[in-house]
C-alpha cells in the first residue's frame, strides 16, 4: 500500500475493517451426506498395508445434525468458510449425484446448504476428492493412485494447465450444484510445499470459473503471536490478486478424526482472559477457527459434545465483547478481500483532501487519519455522520478516538475522494 503523507493529516487504511478484529470460524472436511472420514481411513489403510479399524464409523452424517449447526450459526451472528468436497472419495460427482443417496437426499442436502449455510459461510471446494488424484476430464483415480494431501503437498509445477484445470474443475461442480465458491480449501497439506505456484493456480482456476477477481485459498494453521493476511500477485492495472486466510488456531473441538481433544477452554477460558482467542484479539490480530467438519466425523454423540464446545467459545467470545466494539464476525472472503484492497489501495494527501485509487473496492473501507483534528468528512460529496462510541462506529460514519479519526464508507468506484474540515 502507498501513502503519501503531506501535513497536518496522515492518512492509512485500517488493518481491519470497521477497526474491529475479524472472527471467522472455517470449517473443513463437508460434503453432501458421506463422511469422508469413513472412506479416508479405509482407504488410506490400504494403501499404507497398516491395520487399522474403519469399520466402526458411520458412512453417513445426518443432515438433521448439520441443519441445527447451521441454523444456530446464522441466528448466532457465526461467520467463515464451509467446504464441499466436489467429487467425495472418488465416489462421484455431487452434481450428478452419488451411488450411496438417493437424488432427493441429495437435493434436499443441497437446498438446506444453500438455504442456511450459504447466506452464512463462503462456499469452497476442498479439491475434488479428499482422496485420490483424478483425471480432471473423466474424474476417474490416476493408475499410480497418488493422493492429494500427500502426494501433492508438492504440485507439479511443470504441469500448471493442469494443475489448474483441475482446481477449476472442482469449483465447476460446485457451481454446477448452486453453490458458487469464493475461494479454494487445500485438502490436508495439498500445495503447502509449492505455495506461490499453488496461490498462482488456484487464482487463475476461480477466476476462470466465477470471475471473482479477488479469490482465496486456504492451506497453512499459524501459531505464532502475529498472523498474516497475505496478498498474492497483485495487479493494480486489473483489480486482480488472490488473498489468503491463515488459520490462528488449531481444532481443539475433536481434531479431523473427531476423537481428539474437546476443550473450549484452549480458545478462551471462562474468565474470558486466557487461551488463544483472547491473546489474538488483544494484539489486534486476525481470529480464525478452524474446526474439522462437525458432522462428518464421528457418532451423532461425539457430534453433539463437539457443537456444545463451540457454542461455548462463541458465547465466551461475545460475552468479552457484548456491544461488538472490538471483534465482528466475518466470512473469510470478506477478510481475504479488504487485506486486497488495503495492499492495493495508493494514497495521496493534500491539505486536506484524501484521495483514493482503490483497484478493489470493499465495503466498509476504513480510514485511520492522525496529526490533525476533524470537525466533518465528506466522501465523494456525501457528508457522514458522526458517532460518539465504537458500538456506532459502521460504513457511512466517522468516529474520533484517542487522537485519530477513523472514516468508514462503501466506495462506490475505484477513485474516490475524502474532504475533511477542519476547526478554525
Amino acid at each position: 500500500m502507498l501513502q503519501q503523507r503531506r501535513c497536518p493529516l496522515f492518512a492509512e487504511i485500517a488493518r481491519h475493517a470497521l477497526d474491529r478484529v475479524p472472527l471467522s470460524i472455517i470449517f473443513d472436511d463437508s460434503t453432501v451426506l458421506v463422511n469422508l472420514n469413513y472412506f479416508f481411513l479405509r482407504d488410506r489403510t490400504i494403501a499404507e498395508g497398516r491395520p487399522q479399524r474403519w469399520e466402526d464409523l458411520p458412512v453417513v452424517h445426518p443432515a438433521s445434525f448439520t441443519r441445527e449447526f447451521a441454523e444456530w450459526c446464522l441466528a448466532s451472528g457465526v461467520r467463515g468458510k464451509f467446504s464441499v468436497v466436489p467429487c467425495p472419495a472418488a465416489l462421484g460427482r455431487i452434481d450428478e449425484g452419488l451411488p450411496l443417496f438417493s437424488k432427493t437426499q441429495q437435493d434436499e442436502w443441497l437446498a438446506m446448504c444453500r438455504e442456511v449455510i450459504v447466506p452464512a459461510f463462503d462456499i469452497t471446494p476442498e479439491m475434488l476428492t479428499h482422496t485420490f488424484v483424478l483425471n480432471p476430464k473423466t474424474l476417474q483415480p490416476l493408475p499410480s493412485r497418488i493422493w492429494e494431501q500427500y502426494d501433492w503437498a508438492a504440485l507439479p509445477e511443470d504441469q500448471e494447465e493442469l494443475v489448474t484445470e483441475y482446481i477449476a474443475q472442482a469449483c465447476r461442480i460446485l457451481v454446477a450444484v448452486g453453490l458458487t465458491p469464493q475461494g479454494v480449501t487445500s485438502p490436508g497439506g495439498f500445495g503447502g510445499r509449492t505455495l506461490p505456484f499453488y496461490a498462482r493456480c488456484a487464482g487463475e482456476a476461480v477466476r476462470q470459473v466465477t470471475g471473482n477477481p479477488v479469490p482465496y485459498f486456504f492451506q497453512r494453521v499459524s501459531r505464532d503471536d502475529t498472523v498474516d493476511a497475505p496478498v498474492w500477485y497483485p495487479d493494480r492495472q486489473t483489480g486482480q490478486a488472490t488473498g489468503e486466510i491463515i488459520a490462528s488456531t488449531g481444532d481443539w473441538t475433536g481434531s479431523w478424526t473427531g476423537y481428539g481433544e474437546v476443550d473450549a477452554d484452549r480458545y478462551i477460558t471462562p474468565d474470558l482472559e486466557g487461551g488463544r482467542l483472547p491473546a489474538l484479539i488483544d494484539a489486534g490480530e486476525p481470529a480464525e477457527l478452524i474446526i474439522n467438519s462437525l458432522g462428518n466425523k464421528a457418532l451423532i454423540e461425539n457430534c453433539r459434545s463437539r457443537l456444545n464446545a463451540f457454542k461455548k467459545v462463541v458465547s465466551r467470545l461475545a460475552e468479552r465483547d457484548p456491544r461488538g466494539e472490538r471483534t465482528q464476525w466475518r466470512t473469510c472472503s470478506q477478510i481475504t478481500t479488504y487485506a486486497c484492497a488495503r495492499a492495493m489501495t495508493e494514497i495521496a494527501v493534500e491539505d486536506n483532501t484524501i484521495r483514493l485509487d482503490l483497484p478493489v473496492q470493499t465495503p466498509d473501507l476504513t480510514l485511520r487519519l492522525t496529526d490533525g483534528e476533524v470537525r466533518s468528512v465528506r466522501v465523494d460529496g456525501r457528508p457522514l455522520t458522526r458517532v460518539s462510541n465504537r458500538a456506532a462506529f459502521k460504513s457511512d460514519t466517522f468516529l474520533l478516538e484517542d487522537g485519530a479519526t477513523l472514516v468508514a464508507f462503501d466506495p462506490a468506484q475505484r477513485q474516490v475522494l475524502v474532504e475533511v474540515e477542519q476547526p478554525t
